[in-house]
């Protein structure tokens, strides 16, 4: 029986697994809460089901897949098919009695190994407490509170094994989420789509960016773009960096709405050729680099040189004379800004184009 969508789609996804090309996930906080209804059922009513309910934010039903162990009860991440380092994971939570006295209300909800902390401004709780989102302390809440009564506080432990060591691979340290992962999600489950997913990341990474304090934001393609671009801009806190993957439309839209007065957007050749013709989404899939508009700008900049024969947008590096590079920076910026810039009205926009070996060209 299943009483909405998410819980239909799932037992499609189980009894005809072909018929989506992709399958839905749970997201930490649905996991952490069926592990809080699981231990919490084993110490009231020392009970342990294989599945127990978790009502979702939408007010609808799931069954989730538990198990137990000495200190409570937990469950395993299942991204479905998005792309989640945090798939697999056992993520767990411990429950006891605990007395009224200086509590806020019945239920607790506590941090506890493999969960991060919040050392910084712009989440949702104030620094120095457990990663632990609203949404997902909602749902345990209301999860809970049909299991107990007023003369059963709870204290509820949170906690993932292997979490230190696989937040290391996510967006966390960056956003000044230490120790541990994050427990997130706003649905309670994971829709198939990674492109959601990372946007969301971007839009909490611009987020705590603007709580640093810092006036400038630096956007990147990635690793490798932000560590040459770091060197320009020593002083700024490693939050001020973001990296935008391929979304660079949308993460300059992000920056009008935070108000953020200052924008340097590092970008390398391979992107900002197809920025420059305007594709703000620059993912292969969406588009792909355009041979004819890199003459038109090389016609712009008054340089002749074959390209009929270059796969790659970097090889014009070597092709292009150095004498003649700069010219043809100048027009590729140009051309970006003139996309770019409207997205960001109230900013001052910095545009770096940035080479193989990491030198770093300006208009």
């Amino acid at each position: 029986m299943v009483n909405g969508p998410y819980g239909l789609r799932r037992m499609v996804e189980k009894l005809l697994p072909e018929f989506y090309p992709l399958h839905s996930g749970l997201t930490t906080g649905t996991c952490a809460t069926a592990a809080a209804v699981a231990a919490t059922i084993r110490l009231l009513k020392n009970e342990t089901p294989e599945e127990v309910p978790v009502v979702l934010p939408n007010g609808e039903t799931i069954m989730v897949a538990v198990g137990y162990g000495e200190d409570g009860a937990y469950c395993i991440k299942d991204a479905g098919d998005d792309p989640d380092v945090t798939n697999g994971l056992e993520i767990g939570a411990s429950v006891e009695h605990t007395l009224m006295q200086g509590r806020g209300g019945l239920i607790a909800i506590k941090g506890g190994i493999g969960v991060g902390t919040f050392t910084l401004p712009g989440f949702d709780y104030p620094p120095g407490s457990p990663a632990i989102n609203k949404a997902p302390r909602e749902m345990i809440r209301q999860n809970i509170e049909p299991l107990i009564d007023e003369h059963t506080p709870l204290d509820i432990t949170i906690f993932v094994p292997q979490g230190e060591e696989i937040a290391k691979r996510t967006f966390n340290p960056r956003l000044g989420i230490e120790g541990g992962i994050s427990i997130i999600g706003v649905s309670g489950i994971v829709k198939p789509f990674s492109e959601e997913a990372f946007i969301d990341s971007i839009r909490k990474c611009m987020t705590v960016a603007k709580a640093s304090g810092s006036e400038r934001v630096v956007i990147n393609s990635g690793g490798k773009s932000e560590r040459f671009v770091k060197a320009l801009y020593p002083d700024l806190p490693k939050q001020a960096f973001v990296e935008y993957g391929n979304y660079i439309g949308e993460t300059l839209k992000m920056a009008h709405e935070l108000d953020i007065r200052y924008v340097t957007l590092g970008v390398m050749l391979g992107k900002a050729v197809k920025l420059a013709a305007g594709h703000l989404d620059t993912h292969s899939r969406k588009t792909t680099m355009d041979i004819g508009f890199i003459q038109q700008m090389l016609n712009e900049a008054c340089i002749t040189i074959d390209i009929s024969t270059i796969t790659l947008a970097r090889e014009l590096w070597e092709r292009i004379p150095a004498d003649q590079l700069q010219a043809f920076v100048q027009t590729v910026i140009r051309h970006c800004e003139e996309y770019c810039a409207p997205l960001v009205p109230n900013a001052h926009l910095t545009i770096l184009l940035i080479d193989d070996n990491g030198k770093i060209y300006k208009e």
